[in-house]
């Protein structure tokens, strides 16, 4: 029982999609604005349309020329998903709002020149949750072995 849920947990960590938001480069709404400046890591914002308008116009700049967008709209939210040869790279998710709250917009701005990436950092995770699978394996399913 304890190899079942062993394996099974392990499999869990290695199988966690990894999620990287950066196909669309530029994201500009014409008859509204963005909640938050856009930014490419993001996938997820908030709409402020102006009165009388109900769907998102909206100009964008794909990262890869290549690629292909498909505009999934309804009352509530409009998805931009993102295609790399008929297979899908990711969503962003914009929220409609049709009024402008002034109070629930932060004002503070964020310096993309502060934020310090990490090269390959998607293979440090798995090197490290792979060296902590081997040492709870050892533990678990090795140390309580008798010793005869």
């Amino acid at each position: 029982m304890k190899k079942l849920f062993f394996f099974s947990f392990s499999l869990l960590l290695l199988n966690m999609p990894i999620v990287y938001a950066d196909s669309l480069k530029h994201f500009e709404v014409l008859n509204g604005k963005l909640s938050i400046p856009f930014d490419k890591t993001i996938n997820r914002y908030t709409v402020y349309l102006a009165e009388g308008e109900s769907t998102i116009k909206a100009n964008y700049i794909l990262q890869n020329e290549k690629n292909t967008v498909q505009i999934d709209e309804n009352d509530e939210v409009a998805i931009y998903s993102v295609f790399d040869n008929d297979q899908k790279i990711e969503d962003y998710y914009f929220y409609k709002k049709l009024s402008f709250d002034e109070t629930l917009v932060f004002k503070e701005n964020i310096n993309s020149q502060e934020k310090e990436e990490i090269p390959n950092l998607h293979i440090y995770v798995i090197g490290v949750c792979s060296l902590i699978i081997l040492i709870l394996f050892k533990v678990i399913v090795i140390g309580f072995k008798k010793v005869k």
